[in-house]
């Protein structure tokens, strides 16, 4: 009997061996609990769809289950209070800003909860940054602004022999990003010739004092010549003096510009993740420098090519990600 009462202890002591060991398995392991994220989007786009789909992705390569709830600046909450309110209700470990008019409103609500934004244009342009160049909040992110850089890379894929590029712009309204792209040229033995206006009036002199001295023209994100009636004369210009035009998005490139470098904003969703898990793996905000887009999609408008006389080389096509 006795071999009988020990087989009998040991299946009773296999039983409960197995069921701690399944009981371990079903607690979720560190860092892969519930993770509350409270998402504040500017509005609705299809644009901030992609973006959570690879934030989402981020989170959980990392281990955490993102638990989203999606508010809609204006029509969802309109003060700050409101805001710092659905945060504590819902334990948000983190608050997601999805366009720069969120990322503004959350900065300016000082918040207990760490903040990253996303799918955010010129960071310094749009107030989240202070004078000396960092956030000065809470904050951190990853934004859509494409290096010059990559830009002018581009412009070397599509139209080979460019050796000049030349851009109208508002000192008031982006020198920064101008003197950055003056260096970035110096450093590609590429010639960078700038004209400064004051007013949207300024533009069609300025484009006419540039033109004998390049053969490219670069659009930046500036209020003063990006109003209606400056850019349909930026490109009448560009057409009219068969000049290749670097526009600022795929939109530009449907307008009539010959091409342009843009942000995947998927990824640039899983960037704002990436930077996330770290403030959830104990980081602060502060300590993390946003960052710019690390992969960019080349639209081209073939139609454009062909009305300026530009042939792009037959790889740079196939390598486009639109064309029109």
């Amino acid at each position: 009997m006795r071999p009988a009462k020990e087989s009998c202890v040991s299946l009773v002591g296999l039983a409960l061996f197995v069921g701690l060991m399944l009981a371990a398995c079903a607690l979720p392991a560190e860092g892969g609990q519930s993770t509350p994220v409270l998402v504040l989007e500017s509005r609705h786009i299809k644009a901030y769809d992609a973006a959570l789909s690879g934030f989402e992705e981020a989170l959980e390569r990392r281990g955490y289950d993102a638990q989203l709830t999606r508010y809609i600046l204006n029509e969802d909450l309109q003060t700050a209070e409101q805001l710092a309110a659905l945060a504590r209700g819902m334990g948000a470990r983190v608050v997601l800003a999805l366009g720069t008019d969120a990322a503004r409103f959350i900065k300016d609500a000082n918040l207990d909860v760490p903040a990253v934004f996303s799918m955010v244009s010129e960071p310094g342009a749009s107030g989240l940054l202070d004078t000396g160049g960092n956030m000065g909040a809470s904050m951190t992110g990853a934004c859509l602004d494409v290096p010059v850089r990559e830009q002018f890379i581009s412009l070397l894929d599509v139209v080979p022999g460019a050796k000049r590029i030349g851009v109208v712009y508002n000192p008031g309204e982006t020198q920064l990003i101008v003197d950055e792209a003056r260096s970035v040229a110096n450093s590609m033995n590429l010639g960078f010739v700038s004209q400064t206006v004051m007013s949207e009036a300024d533009v069609p002199k300025a484009l006419s004092e540039l033109r004998p001295k390049i053969d490219a023209l670069w659009l930046v994100g500036d209020r003063t010549v990006l109003t209606t009636q400056s850019l349909q004369y930026v490109f009448l210009f560009a057409f009219q003096n068969n000049l290749p035009l670097i526009g600022l998005s795929d939109h530009f490139v449907k307008m009539g510009a010959l091409f342009a470098v843009g942000p995947d904003y998927e990824d640039v969703g899983r960037q704002s993740g990436e930077l996330t898990s770290r403030i959830l793996s104990g980081e602060e905000p502060e300590d993390l420098s946003y960052v710019s887009p690390r992969r960019v999609l080349l639209t081209l408008n073939l139609r454009t090519a062909e009305i300026i006389g530009i042939r792009v080389p037959d790889h740079i096509v196939r390598s486009a990600a639109t064309t029109y």
